[in-house]
């Protein structure tokens, strides 16, 4: 019995992890959670000004909205910047508020948002493949939601994200099932693009994108909402780890499979899915076997040059440099390596002397 009480204790102080929060003008606060809860668990919002000091008596009680979100009614404190879950209402000092987001424009930036649904650590090759072909067809912006990223595939993340072209959501020290984690990929970039998207849709990362009539028309005049685009799904032979050479990469690249089926993946205003049923996926099988497909060549020059440029890198000795850039400029010596002890010594005893000659030059010219 004291065992329950103590369980039922902590269950209370502890705080529901939130990915994002947004104001949609509509009287609440939409939340997005990283776990998966029963709909209807009891919770608590508490709301923070724009320096994190709580405000006083504003906590409400509500219930989880789906599984993944929660809807809090907005305060009437204008003051509201940042917001916590929790499922006690006393405030733990242990709560973590994150920014309501609300929209900074009043147009919609995006006209297409393409939610990417893939394993919790992504490959990154497969990111760039995916990303580089679709862009190729028209497509300009991709949502990705991560667990436990590695830093080796952070950077191909981080160069799409430089361009303007992916926005990432990284979870941490989180272990969803694969159904759980699909679930919070949709229903966190669907919120993302209720905000900034006019439509979205929903792909895995091993679907290609074979039919887009909507394309043909004019996205941004055009009534596009509740059109079906074709996808075919691919399979890899093999997969590279990390970048090694140039003439594995290219091997890799082609050795993949388009499989022998269509899928119909669905093209919606994003205010208009209420739950995640709404995504529909109307499956239909034609043959069991593969055949190879073909990669474009802008597609597979554009794939090359972005792996080449994160990836394509080796360390730069310092022996390289002229002695005398050395001389004047001594901050290069953190961004070269020196081959060994002997070679570390040589060189240092060679920019010495050059440093040398360069204050008696200098001297004299003074």
């Amino acid at each position: 019995m004291y065992h329950d009480e103590v369980e039922r204790s902590r269950l209370d102080e502890k705080n529901v992890k939130l990915l994002s929060a947004f104001d949609f003008r509509d009287g609440f606060v939409t939340v997005s959670i990283t776990s998966v809860d029963r709909v209807g668990t009891p919770a608590y919002c508490h709301y923070f000004d724009k320096s994190h000091r709580p405000i006083p008596d504003a906590s409400r009680p509500i219930s989880f909205y789906t599984d993944t979100t929660a809807r809090c009614p907005i305060h009437g404190n204008s003051d509201a910047r940042f917001i916590a879950l929790s499922y006690s209402f006393r405030k733990s000092p242990q709560l973590v508020p994150i920014l309501i987001r609300r929209r900074q424009f009043y147009e919609k930036m995006h006209n297409l948002t393409v939610c990417v649904e893939f394993e919790p650590q992504p490959n990154w090759l497969e990111i760039s493949a995916f990303i580089e072909y679709h862009r190729s067809l028209g497509f300009s912006f991709f949502h990705f939601t991560t667990v436990d990223l590695d830093a080796y595939n952070r950077r191909m993340f981080d160069d799409y994200i430089r361009l303007g072209i992916v926005k990432l959501t990284s979870l941490r020290s989180s272990n969803p099932s694969p159904n759980d984690f699909k679930t919070i990929q949709r229903s966190n970039c669907l919120l993302h693009a209720r905000l900034d998207s006019r439509l979205v849709t929903f792909l895995r990362i091993d679907e290609r994108v074979s039919d887009i009539p909507f394309f043909n028309k004019k996205l941004w005049e055009e009534n596009v909402s509740d059109t079906r685009i074709v996808t075919n799904a691919i399979k890899w032979e093999s997969s590279l780890e990390k970048y090694s050479n140039e003439s594995a990469f290219r091997e890799t690249l082609r050795s993949f499979s388009y499989k022998k089926h269509v899928q119909f993946r669905k093209v919606i205003e994003p205010e208009r899915i209420q739950t995640m049923d709404q995504i529909s996926e109307d499956f239909v099988y034609k043959k069991a076997s593969t055949h190879s497909a073909s990669i474009p060549e802008s597609v597979f020059s554009s794939v090359i040059s972005r792996v080449k440029y994160n990836y394509d890198t080796r360390p730069i000795y310092c022996d390289e440099f002229d002695i005398t850039v050395l001389s004047w400029c001594p901050v290069n010596l953190y961004h070269c390596r020196f081959r060994d002890e002997e070679d570390k010594k040589i060189i240092m005893e060679k920019r010495e002397e050059a440093r040398k000659v360069r204050y008696k030059q200098e001297t004299i010219r003074w």
